[in-house]
This record gives structure tokens, sequence and C-alpha cells, in this order.
């Protein structure tokens, strides 16, 4: 298990995120809209809310210019589901106050476990791709702001 911990920039307009202490990345929200920016070991990619309601958010690799996956919430946002270079994921909220919450892939065992540790720190299995841990973060950060 790796300790996966975040903390607000100076500006509170973004994240910086750390495995066992390691920067592995950043979210950098914008100021007006809900959509993120987000870099991962070197690579950049843009969180696009769609729609009025926000349930929509289509991840798109910032090099490529192309879409490569899409997050989408369900009527309550307690659950969503994570599309991410052809293969489905379910984010859901383990618990009401969305201190712990999880990543499934459709074999029901999860890939992600997220438990509050101590602060803001989470226990996350560290043999999943980082991309699809950011996706889980920028899914549990959308849902407590939009509540």
């Amino acid at each position: 298990m790796a300790l996966l911990s975040w903390k607000k920039d100076v500006i509170a307009i973004g994240y910086d995120l750390f495995i066992d202490g390691n920067l592995v990345g950043e979210i950098k929200n914008e100021r007006l809209s809900s959509n993120s920016y987000v870099k991962v070991n070197g690579r950049k990619y843009f969180f696009e809310s769609e729609g009025l309601s926000q349930k929509t958010i289509n991840v798109i690799d910032m090099n490529s210019r192309k879409q490569i996956g899409k997050i989408v919430f369900n009527f309550w946002r307690t659950k969503a589901s994570i599309a991410l270079f052809d293969k489905e994921f379910m984010w859901k909220s383990d618990n009401f106050f969305y201190r712990k919450w999880s990543i499934h892939s459709t074999a029901s065992n999860p890939l992600i476990r997220s438990k509050l540790y101590k602060g803001d720190s989470h226990e996350v299995n560290n043999e999943v791709d980082e991309l699809l841990l950011f996706c889980g973060i920028v899914t549990l950060v959308r849902r407590r702001n939009n509540g």
C-alpha cells in the first residue's frame, strides 16, 4: 500500500499530489469553470466539464489533443463511471462523508481503495496507473465541490 496525500497550493486553485511523500503530479483548477489541468509524471491532461449539470468530465491528452477518457456521475453523485484507455471502471464513495472511496474494475475487486489515514492522507494500492488515481481524485474533489 502507498500513502497518497495532497495539499492545496498557495492561491487555492489547485493541489499538489504526493505518493509516499514524493511529488507525482498536480491539479490546477480554472477559476471560472469546473475544468482542471492535470500533470502526472510529465504528461499533461485536461479534465473538461460538459454541460450545465457538469455530470460528465472529458479526459483529454494535451499532447495528442485527443479524448482518452470520460467520467460520468450518477444522479446523486455517489458513483461515477470512468472510461479510460478503452477500459471501464467505477468510482464510488464508501461512506457518507466521502472520506473513503474506491475504484473498481468490472471484475468487482477494488483496484484502488482509499481510506483516510491521517489528515488528508489516504492509503491506496500502489500497483495502479497513476492517471486512474488522478481520475479518482478529480472525481472526489468535484463531488465535494458540486455536492
